[in-house]
């Protein structure tokens, strides 16, 4: 499903094709892929907070598109538990992380 002319819901997708969300983003596979995605462009990502709310978050972990002075100094893997995913927030330009399993939308650019 196209979703606002730009990007790729996979949460609808998945919904449309008959298949379970929840495995979907409980998977490896699917964290792999978000992963390198965010690694070179801009995901918006649409979750619920622990608090109940719904936060859309515009990110990514490209390096080039970070600014200097919030880009990893070492590339250490830091413990994180393995349902989080931590990504530059391109509106506050500050990290921040959200858990796969409260994913509701996916989104990018395709053109990017």
């Amino acid at each position: 499903m196209i979703a606002s002319n730009s990007g790729v819901d996979f949460i609808s997708a998945t919904k449309l094709a008959g298949g379970n969300v929840a495995e979907l983003l409980a998977s490896p596979e699917f964290k792999d892929w978000l992963l390198e995605h965010l690694a070179e462009t801009e995901i918006t990502v649409t979750f619920t907070k622990k608090d109940g709310t719904n936060r859309v978050l515009r990110c990514t972990r490209n390096a080039s598109v970070i600014p200097a002075e919030h880009v990893p100094k070492n590339e250490k893997p830091v413990a994180i538990k393995t349902d989080a995913v931590a990504a530059f927030d391109l509106d506050i330009n500050e990290w921040r992380s959200f858990n796969l399993s409260a994913v509701t939308r996916i989104e990018w650019d395709l053109n990017a």
